[in-house]
């Protein structure tokens, strides 16, 4: 069957939902080879990934995940879905910590590099946290801390079948699109950058199909997934079940354009300075994006009106070391 759908990828033909709910359940179930998943993820790739195929990986994985509770349901999450090849520090990570210290409660989603320097899961080691947890261990940190990292490979398991064919294809592929889907405490408030323009309304699309409350789809026209510093940031905003799209600016917020160099990271210890440095107060690109980006994520978790008083309180929480104390705090309860 697999052989099948493939054939049909490989003619350019969408796949429709039953279809593909089948090809990633047998994929998830490690019924496929190696070979033959790669086959798959790249026709897909050469075809072009439509929203009723994501969605209906995104709902085959959500049900493979061990999921939990926490909160009270409005936590939220700023995973994306990398691959954007720009070598970036790791903007959502520190994002998160922010808007965590300004009172949001964040269930962050994340892996470690698949096509990049830094994965979250990379950034987060190499500040000392400890990111292996058993379910009581993370309902604990998020009780103490407000903030609590999940690591993708332990609550998505059955992803252990498509990591030899992700690595060796070594660039974006479904994968990638579904993480950001797929949050193990069923985060309904998201910022989810992607990698592509076009992947904007589809992932706001997605997310509506997936019954999100409110999300936030960002790309940077410079690449990024992330609101960027250095251009316009294309958004599309899901909100009371109504998609609307507009552009950002950092211009709209009183803030300069940075350049790419500025913001990139060559390694985990590299994006950690980076980042430890816009917490001391250092003012810099690098403390732009961070405010813009937990600005939204604040925003999202109805702590401020709008994303323009989010970057505000972003900004104080960075100068006056409460977002360096959060992630100081969740790095040693973690290790607790």
């Amino acid at each position: 069957m697999i052989q099948d759908i493939i054939s049909q990828l490989e003619s350019k033909k969408d796949l429709d939902f039953y279809s593909m709910q089948s090809a990633v359940e047998l994929i998830m179930t490690g019924e496929v080879d190696d070979l033959s998943i790669e086959a798959f993820l790249l026709a897909l790739n050469e075809k072009g990934i439509k929203e009723k195929e994501i969605t209906a990986a995104a709902r085959v994985m959500k049900e493979k995940s061990l999921t939990f509770p926490l909160g009270n349901g409005d936590h939220i999450d700023t995973c994306g879905t990398g691959g954007s090849g720009l070598q970036t520090f790791n903007c959502s990570t520190a994002a998160s910590f922010v808007a965590a210290a300004g009172g949001a409660a964040v269930t962050k989603h994340g892996n470690k590099a698949v096509s990049s320097k830094s994965g979250s899961a990379d950034l987060l080691i190499a500040a000392g946290a400890d990111i292996a947890h058993d379910r009581e261990k993370l309902e604990t940190i998020f009780k103490k801390v407000g903030f609590v990292f999940l690591f993708a490979p332990l609550h998505h398991q059955s992803m252990k079948y498509v990591m030899p064919a992700r690595q060796k294809i070594g660039t974006k592929t479904l994968f990638n699109l579904l993480g950001p889907h797929t949050n193990p405490c069923d985060a309904k408030r998201q910022i989810l950058g992607v990698y592509q323009k076009d992947l904007v309304k589809t992932f706001a699309s997605v997310s509506k199909n997936l019954s999100m409350d409110h999300v936030l789809i960002v790309h940077g026209i410079d690449g990024l997934d992330e609101i960027t510093i250095t251009d316009l940031t294309h958004v599309a905003e899901l909100k009371n079940n109504t998609i609307s799209e507009y552009e950002i600016s950092p211009k709209d917020f009183g803030l300069s354009f940075g350049t790419l160099s500025e913001i990139s990271a060559q390694s985990p210890d590299d994006s950690l300075q980076l980042i430890n440095e816009a917490f001391s107060g250092d003012k810099s690109a690098v403390q732009d994006m961070i405010a813009l980006n937990a600005g939204a994520a604040l925003y999202l978790a109805k702590k401020v009106h709008s994303i323009a008083d989010g970057i505000e309180f972003s900004f104080e929480l960075m100068n006056n070391g409460m977002a360096a104390d959060k992630m100081a705090s969740y790095v040693r309860v973690s290790n607790s």
